[in-house]
């Protein structure tokens, strides 16, 4: 099944679900797991435990007796302990949960508002009166992308390139580069207009967000000469031998969470989400156009993440 198919069977069948079936009991002492992608343990746990604990707390009269968070630094780690069923729900971008999907049968059932976006876009970015006014202008260039699993900052961006039938050659630093091609580098996480700033490439990928973060005086000296289409900020996963009634359960619990001063005072102080809801179905053409690329542009390359 793909990941466009558990999108669609996750309208049907986690909609069907009753929470507290009758006759339904859980152990107590179960915890609740869940599972982030981060190189930075102390920070992933702080910035996202009262998260969990809320929803464990809310979890108690299915036995759920407390929320616990798993770091891992490689998707690949996550995606082996969700298939053992250590980790029992998720969240990142597009890309690391399809990913991860592709990999356990994983479910993505909601979208996640993180910083206040419902959807966002990757950008290409250059400086004003480099000579540089559109994607073609880039070959004999380098751009700079961040980590290769970002949806934002290198998957989108690399999709942009491709459609223009441009060529890729990641080099191991900045340096020349022939004619016909366009190089490409790995800044790290947050880190490509950085390169660009200081000269490192030529051209960076990132989004809106990070741009209008930037000193007036720097951003002003910067324009944008492509931008992809929008995507869901943010999705929730879960594994798919979850219990379905603890996953219609997390479900709701997450869908209403904006609507008590407790639960939105949680959600700003997890990356200030504002509200948790459906993957819009009109999402679902664009997601299922990206993971086509992901799995037979990338291939591989993939398992590396």
């Amino acid at each position: 099944m793909t990941f466009f198919s558990r999108l669609t069977a996750s309208l049907l069948i986690f909609g069907s679900l009753a929470i507290g079936a009758p006759g339904f009991l859980f152990a107590e002492g179960r915890q609740l797991i869940f599972g982030r992608v981060q190189d930075d343990p102390v920070r992933a746990i702080q910035d996202r435990q009262e998260f969990v604990d809320y929803i464990a707390k809310k979890l108690a009269p299915l036995g759920i007796s407390g929320g616990r968070i798993s770091v891992f630094d490689k998707i690949h780690l996550l995606t082996q302990a969700v298939r053992e069923g250590r980790v029992d729900f998720f969240h990142d971008s597009i890309v690391p949960v399809m990913v991860v999907a592709h990999a356990t049968g994983a479910v993505p059932i909601l979208r996640q508002w993180k910083y206040s976006e419902a959807e966002y876009e990757s950008v290409i970015i250059v400086k004003k009166n480099s000579g540089i006014e559109s994607l073609t202008d880039l070959r004999g260039k380098v751009i700079a992308f961040e980590e290769p699993h970002s949806t934002s900052a290198s998957v989108l961006p690399r999709m942009l390139l491709e459609e223009k039938k441009l060529k890729l050659v990641q080099l191991q630093s900045p340096g020349p580069v022939k004619p016909d091609v366009i190089g490409y580098v790995y800044s790290g996480d947050g880190n490509s207009h950085n390169f660009l700033i200081t000269g490192k490439a030529d051209a960076a990928a990132t989004t809106l967000r990070e741009i209008d973060r930037l000193k007036p005086e720097i951003r002003d000296g910067l324009q944008v000469i492509a931008k992809s289409e929008s995507v869901p900020r943010l999705l929730i996963a879960v594994r798919k031998d979850l219990d379905p009634r603890i996953t219609a359960a997390l479900k709701e619990i997450m869908l209403n969470m904006d609507q008590s001063a407790e639960g939105q005072g949680v959600l700003k102080r997890q990356q200030n989400t504002t509200k948790i809801d459906a993957i819009p179905q009109a999402s679902h053409k664009r997601l299922a156009n990206i993971e086509k690329f992901v799995f037979s542009s990338l291939g591989k390359e993939v398992d590396s993440w």
